[in-house]
């Protein structure tokens, strides 16, 4: 468990009065300290996996913070317009574009429709006439068409035979201000290309999970009985699988952070089993930390501290105060300073307040917890805590803590030793 910095290009699509309304999400490589995480040779990347990157960045640097409200375009190769690597996007803001290269056929025509029922836009890109060109212009909102790859003399024609198919046609490649101008005098709707604006890279940190993690949810996941309180027991030691989860449960049908959920059991039951089991080979192609990061037991310790103490004071919200405990602590993870944190997580609401607003009654637990952690300050007579309490809860986490910590370690350190015998 460790930060690692998520990077993701993004470049500008305007409209006609060259009002920005989206960008197009582009692939940008590991840096190369990360390159040793990667399950993936640079080589063997394919379209799928590289859409799969940007998906994972852009959740980890945040959809707000990359774009804000603002559209996002995505390319998909044949995975990702059949179903075999999720789209963990908000529907509401993706436009899913279906590469050139992709053989429109029954299987893909089937995916697009299934991921316009799901909320998601579609565009065509790079387009040119094919034989089922017009069952796919009856299922795409937008036509990319690129003017530097078509003849001058037939972009007029092809924009002619796409028109009865009520969609925006989207110049790219514009490479001057002459294309520019003569686009719009075409009648295109949307532009994009070096002139209108240059592709740019946003970084940020993001939580990389453990391998060992990722390898524990995937066979609990992929059991054919799957164990819902296994599954959440291996969930609580690890907090990045546990905000990925969170992010995608909270993502209603037209992308809105909709669904309230305080606990990792909410998030288990919104996502369903279906959705849970396509999560997972994305994450197998994702880099993962061979160890756990030195933070995690007091990340996990503040979480575990904080259930024990909701448990004297409100029953009923333990289990949201250990996975507000944990979140709370995502900071030490992330190596970002504590007060940038409320503004970085992606999270439903409800959750954004039980961690951050001393109000709520988990927020004001969690302010007396970290208080006594970074100071030593006692609890309030009227907090219904005593500093009894509080040392001894603190005492049980840390050491529950220290204990989910090494069976990880030990996990990674046997995995390590079976792959040297191998090789």
């Amino acid at each position: 468990m460790s930060a690692i910095t998520a990077a993701v290009g993004r470049q500008p699509i305007v409209d006609r009065r060259l009002d920005l309304v989206g960008y197009e999400l582009l692939f940008r490589p590991l840096p190369t300290s990360l390159s040793a995480m990667d399950p993936l040779a640079p080589g063997d990347r394919d379209g799928d996996r590289m859409t799969n990157d940007v998906i994972f960045g852009t959740l980890g640097i945040g959809v707000q913070r990359l774009v804000g409200d603002r559209s996002i375009f995505v390319n998909a190769d044949r995975g990702v317009l059949t179903g075999r690597v999720p789209v963990s996007l908000p529907p509401r803001q993706t436009v899913i574009e279906v590469l050139e290269t992709v053989a429109v056929d029954d299987e893909v025509l089937d995916g697009c429709r299934a991921l316009k029922r799901a909320g998601y836009k579609l565009a065509a890109d790079d387009f040119t006439w094919f034989a089922r060109a017009e069952e796919l212009l009856e299922l795409v909102d937008i036509v990319k068409i690129d003017v530097q790859a078509v003849l001058p003399a037939r972009v007029p024609a092809l924009m002619a035979l796409c028109r009865p198919f009520a969609v925006k046609l989207l110049a790219e490649k514009i490479e001057t201000e002459e294309e520019l101008r003569a686009c719009q005098a075409l009648g295109f709707d949307l532009f994009q290309g070096y002139h209108v604006g240059m592709p740019k890279t946003v970084s940020g940190p993001a939580l990389s999970p453990t391998r060992v993690g990722v390898v524990r949810v995937a066979s609990a996941v992929l059991d054919d009985d799957v164990d819902y309180r296994e599954l959440e027991r291996i969930l609580r030691t690890e907090p990045a699988l546990s905000y990925q989860l969170i992010q995608l449960a909270s993502i209603g049908r037209f992308g809105e952070l909709k669904r309230e959920m305080l606990t990792l059991r909410q998030a288990l039951v919104w996502i369903g089993l279906n959705r849970l089991r396509g999560w997972i080979p994305a994450l197998l192609l994702r880099p993962a930390g061979k160890a756990a990061d030195t933070n995690l037991p007091t990340v996990l310790g503040r979480a575990r501290t904080a259930e024990i103490l909701a448990g004297h004071l409100f029953p009923q919200l333990a289990d949201a105060a250990f996975t507000a405990g944990m979140f709370s602590a995502l900071d030490l993870l992330l190596g970002v300073p504590n007060g940038k944190l409320p503004g970085m997580l992606e999270i439903p609401p409800h959750l954004h307040d039980a961690i951050f607003n001393r109000e709520t009654p988990v927020g004001r637990l969690l302010g007396l917890l970290i208080d006594y952690e970074l100071h030593g300050t006692p609890p309030p007579a009227d907090s219904g805590i005593d500093s009894g309490l509080m040392a001894d809860a603190s005492v049980r986490g840390f050491d529950w803590a220290i204990a989910q910590t090494a069976v990880i370690d030990e996990a990674a350190g046997s995995s390590a030793r079976a792959l040297a015998l191998m090789a």
